[in-house]
């Protein structure tokens, strides 16, 4: 239905109480996203139509969609939008989406956003998730084409849109003269792009990635979390001139500890007292290496009561089958899709953190260990070095037997241990969400 003087097309008449919106043309979906006039309108989140006010810059949040699953990505959107108005009221800040509910606060109880009312509008769409083969064409459809329509008729209402994630770039080209900020986590579209491809499920792959790696080459600005992915960015782009680092930050509730959350987070997991218990946050995608965090694990259990705590992504095929073949079926304890509170409560009731990724952009799960007193075997790759400073041990190569001999020397030396857990609460200071709010406002500004 579109707008005709005085009524929509279909002939209905505006009400007496319509006619008092100040925005004429909304349709009262963009009314409740973005705080409307008329004070009969709902509003989500902390957009309320007292709190709309003509002198204010309105910002909208582009988040990944709750269906991918992927908590550092919700993680981020929900603390930068936690944390961007109360910073600078100077903007008024809305989301284009719901996110995913695993990284929320319990006191963070604000929904956000949207959805076109084909699509269960003010519905947790993970709800929605098709099982089996369907969800990876559900997940293409979404992100591809839906999303982005439903992108460009929202993003008129702002006067600057922020996507979360560059895999979502292919989405600036619906942004109609606003300018764009993207956040980019690293360049694996593009390693991606460059590494042979077989069959033609990677090559539909492929063709999306190309177009979301040229897309990103659009935007007026970028966003990086370490000094090592500017440079890696800049020599893509050839340009560093729009590149901004903006380190992460990190939860506070990481920071606090209760009294005997070591011995209760082990009984849930039905781990020995006395064990020692090697820890990996995170996917279980080939770059996170965890086939040799299996192996490190496996050869430290022929010394010591070792036991493996996984939490993040579900193990794939192969993966199980070396578990089997370790003999680690006993030892392995995984927390799939794991909320905050479960998170901090895996961090309280390891003993260290081994995070041998083969690439990284930033690391959360470093500054986690960190804040949460847990010493960090890695390897450093990426800008794992620039995010763990002095607080890190860290292992080159790829052999199990120097990650075997890196953790034993740390288990041996409780007063080193001592100093890197002091070290990593330090580190860890120097990332809170409230610095990461102010410095994406001043790139917000610089644009404006």
């Amino acid at each position: 239905m579109r707008w005709r003087s005085g009524r929509w097309r279909s002939g209905r008449r505006y009400s007496r109480e319509e006619k008092r919106c100040r925005k004429r043309r909304c349709r009262h979906r963009r009314c409740r996203l973005f705080g409307c006039a008329f004070p009969g309108n709902a509003s989500f989140g902390n957009a309320s139509p007292g709190n709309a006010s003509p002198s204010m810059t309105r910002v909208l949040l582009v988040p990944d969609l709750p269906l991918e699953r992927w908590p550092s990505m919700d993680r981020y959107a929900h603390r930068l939008y936690d944390w961007l108005e109360s910073t600078d009221p100077g903007f008024e800040v809305r989301l284009a989406a719901h996110i995913g509910a695993l990284t929320r606060e319990t006191k963070d109880g604000r929904q956000s956003g949207g959805y076109p009312r084909w699509w269960a509008q003010d519905v947790d769409p993970t709800a929605l998730v098709l099982p089996g083969p369907l969800r990876e064409p559900q997940r293409y459809v979404a992100r591809h084409f839906l999303y982005p329509w439903w992108l460009k008729r929202d993003a008129k209402r702002a006067r600057l849109v922020h996507i979360l994630d560059h895999s979502y770039a292919h989405m600036i080209t619906r942004v109609h003269r606003r300018p764009v900020v993207v956040t980019v986590h690293d360049l694996m579209p593009v390693i991606v792009l460059r590494s042979p491809t077989d069959g033609w499920r990677e090559g539909i792959r492929n063709r999306f990635l190309r177009q979301t790696l040229k897309a990103l080459r659009l935007a007026q600005a970028y966003i990086v979390g370490t000094e090592w992915l500017k440079s890696e960015l800049a020599t893509w782009l050839g340009d560093d001139t729009r590149i901004t680092v903006v380190p992460f930050g990190v939860d506070r509730a990481f920071f606090s500890e209760a009294p005997g959350a070591r011995a209760r987070g082990r009984a849930d997991w039905r781990i020995p007292e006395d064990a020692f218990v090697v820890l990996h946050v995170g996917s279980t995608v080939e770059r996170k290496n965890v086939p040799l965090v299996m192996q490190t694990v496996a050869r430290l259990r022929a010394e010591a009561d070792a036991y493996l705590l996984q939490v993040g992504g579900r193990f794939t095929g192969d993966q199980e089958q070396l578990v089997e073949r370790l003999g680690l079926r006993r030892y392995v304890r995984t927390a799939q899709f794991a909320d905050e509170t479960t998170l901090r409560r895996a961090y309280r009731a390891a003993d260290v953190l081994l995070f041998p990724s083969l690439y990284e952009g930033f690391g959360y799960p470093v500054i986690e260990a960190f804040a949460s007193g847990l010493p960090v075997v890695t390897s450093g790759a990426g800008g794992l070095k620039e995010v763990g400073g002095d607080a890190i041990v860290v292992v080159e190569g790829r052999d199990p037997a120097a990650y075997v001999q890196a953790l034993e020397a740390l288990s041996e030396d409780p007063a080193r241990m001592e100093l890197l857990i002091a070290r990593g609460r330090v580190r860890a200071r120097e990332f809170p969400w409230q610095k990461t709010a102010e410095r994406t406002a001043e790139v917000y500004r610089k644009l404006l």
